[in-house]
């Protein structure tokens, strides 16, 4: 059970809390929906909900958290590949209920788990990948500071529906685009 320290909060109604067992069901809803697939691929599709949650609890590489709005779980941000040796790692967000999408909880999460990340993670170096037609995420990341590192071709393998874009945002920028004020 998450403990009132364990949630990344802030002035909106927005928080992160770690994933819990209980929200398995809501993270394999999320997984299938196909709007969702379609922009950000599939978690579940070689695993369990439950093999995949007992994996991520293991792992020192990975932290993921559940993004709720009031009471609300309404979708889910982490950071995958954490290298502590390089301080880096990759980030993925997802806001599940698509009937909220558009209204800023994206940015507020994304801010939250940057904070994070750059605080008392320590890393020097968030990437992203993000299919190049997915203009919404683009734009978001390009609001929070991330820049491009590259495009990859679409995989035959996983049936990709475009290339894939890297982004990349370092601590230094990161730092200077919340004293701008640019980032909320």
């Amino acid at each position: 059970m998450a403990t009132t320290d364990d949630y990344l909060t802030g002035p909106s109604s927005v928080r992160l809390r770690p994933v819990e067992q209980g929200d398995l069901e809501l993270l394999l809803r999320w997984d299938e929906d196909p709007v969702i697939a379609a922009l950000m691929g599939r978690r579940f599709e070689n695993t369990s909900p439950a093999e995949w949650f007992s994996a991520q609890r293991r792992m020192r590489s990975y932290r993921i958290w559940i993004i709720e709005r009031g009471e609300q779980p309404v979708g889910e941000v982490e950071l995958a590949q954490v290298n502590h040796r390089t301080r880096s790692a990759e980030v993925r967000i997802c806001v599940g209920e698509r009937e909220l999408w558009g209204q800023g909880i994206g940015t507020t999460a994304m801010t939250r788990a940057l904070d994070e990340a750059f605080g008392p993670m320590a890393l020097d170096e968030v990437y992203l990948r993000v299919f190049a037609n997915n203009g919404r995420a683009i734009a978001l990341y390009d609001r929070l500071g991330f820049q491009p590192a590259g495009v990859l071709r679409p995989s035959r393998r996983r049936n990709d529906p475009a290339p894939v874009l890297l982004m990349r945002l370092t601590r230094h920028r990161w730092q200077s685009h919340r004293k701008s004020g640019r980032a909320s």
